[in-house]
């Protein structure tokens, strides 16, 4: 009986050592808890009031407000958000804007021949019909005109039809 009892003498301390270290893990443990929610609920929510009752939460219900946290907070971050309305302003605009200017990716209409915004060559007009034809193209599908030598001629063609061009293209010749 002696030795049942000093065995318990022996190991109420360091029962107590032991609950203490848990109690305190514990406490780390809520205190951890609260930070990470502060921290995400800040990724998730510009509002605050949104971010102090999410952490008031966590705060005031240790180990049970975390899960209520996990099921009541926004399913995205605020990055994932932004990003993901670039990615649909992006699409809207690739269906919205086929034409866009190959250098300065701004909008422009079918049938421009430069680019409003640059100045960057488009498209030229056939020298035989006069029709507005794709630089690329070697002959007009228009009249059957050589698009080579008119791809000769476009800069000057151009230039000519826009008067700030031809003193640029006068000053480059010189």
């Amino acid at each position: 009986m002696e030795a049942l009892q000093d065995l318990l003498a022996n190991l109420v301390p360091i029962l107590q050592v032991l609950a203490i270290l848990v109690g305190a893990y514990l406490v780390l443990l809520w205190a951890a808890s609260v930070l990470w929610a502060y921290r995400d609920i800040r990724r998730r929510s510009d509002d605050v009031s949104v971010q102090v009752l999410a952490v008031s939460l966590v705060l005031l219900l240790p180990f049970a407000g975390l899960p209520l946290h996990l099921i009541l907070r926004p399913p995205q971050t605020l990055a994932e958000k932004y990003e993901r309305e670039l990615e649909q302003e992006y699409l809207r605009r690739d269906i919205e804007e086929k034409y866009v200017c190959p250098e300065c990716q701004r909008p422009v209409e079918p049938d421009f021949i430069l680019c409003p915004h640059c100045q960057t060559a488009l498209r030229r007009r056939c020298t035989s019909c006069e029709r507005v034809v794709d630089l690329t193209w070697s002959v007009c599908p228009y009249c059957g005109a050589d698009g080579a030598h008119a791809a000769r001629q476009a800069p000057t063609v151009v230039a000519a039809s826009y008067p700030a061009l031809q003193r640029a293209d006068d000053a480059m010749t010189r």
